[in-house]
């Protein structure tokens, strides 16, 4: 009996699978060139990922094209584009990781709910990216991911007070400042002068301006290089807060202080607590 065989037919791929295949082949040529510094050839290349020369010609040259990948003679290698992307997911991480004993002994300290506060330049907004509860009863409380601008914020003041001063002066020339509540400071002139003596004091405090029953207290963490980029806050119910004021502010100035300092930040001198005076 005479077998026949069907001639075998292959689909063409979806249009949602492309996007992936292309994605895993950019993240596969990033890993390969990660582990092997002294670079690899294309030919090298189109073996480990198994795709045609032409296709990995056309990926490489789209990632040498935004400086994730520099070719040297007949050799590929990581550009500087992936170096920056490589030192700020570990800053994020080292930063989290860190912090947390550091954010411990604040809220021993203080026995209020403490929480670390990172920039978002783009948006001009501030995300909480850890928080630890006080264990009262009655405690200020918010979900990990939450936002503020921050115009309104202690934290977000804080890091304000210690951005490039271009980038400050656009953003409170631009930024909407809507009040959050009837205490909210939304005077330009008036916000530039509590940056100010942020930029002196060390720390930023407010109270009743985010959340009406809520004061903060705010001091920025020093990168290696001096920049700023997150904060610690100690937020209490504005009760208790106003009572206490000046101890908090002490607490969270020394460990944003001692977290700079395990991060690697060395300055001739830190921030020391000033006196608070006046509505804040």
């Amino acid at each position: 009996m005479q077998s026949t065989l069907a001639p075998v037919q292959f689909a063409a791929p979806r249009r949602s699978d492309v996007a992936p295949m292309a994605l895993k082949r950019v993240l596969r040529t990033l890993r390969l060139l990660a582990d092997e510094p002294d670079g690899l050839t294309l030919s090298q290349l189109m073996a480990q990922i198994e795709a045609p020369k032409t296709s990995v010609h056309s990926l490489l040259r789209g990632l040498a094209a935004a400086a994730y990948v520099q070719r040297h003679d007949s050799l590929y290698r990581l550009g500087p584009e992936s170096f920056v992307l490589g030192a700020a997911l570990v800053a994020a991480r080292s930063l989290t990781i860190v912090a947390t004993p550091f954010l411990r002994e604040a809220r021993a300290q203080s026995g209020e709910t403490v929480l670390l506060a990172v920039i978002d330049r783009i948006s001009g907004r501030l995300t909480y990216t850890q928080i630890l509860e006080s264990h009262k009863p009655v405690r200020y409380a918010v979900p990990v991911g939450t936002t503020r601008p921050l115009f309104a914020t202690s934290a977000g003041r804080v890091l304000l007070a210690f951005q490039d001063e271009g980038w400050r002066r656009e953003y409170l020339k631009t930024a909407d400042l809507r009040a959050m509540t009837d205490k909210t400071v939304t005077d330009r002139r008036q916000l530039v002068k509590i940056i100010e003596r942020i930029r002196t004091t060390g720390h930023g405090v407010t109270i009743g301006e985010v959340t009406p029953d809520v004061a903060g207290f705010a001091a920025p963490i020093f990168e290696p290089n001096g920049q700023v980029n997150a904060a610690v806050i100690i937020a209490a119910p504005i009760e208790r807060g106003r009572a206490v004021a000046e101890r908090l502010t002490g607490i969270v100035i020394q460990i944003a202080a001692q977290l700079s300092q395990a991060l690697g930040y060395r300055a001739e001198r830190l921030p020391t607590p000033q006196p608070l005076n006046g509505k804040r």
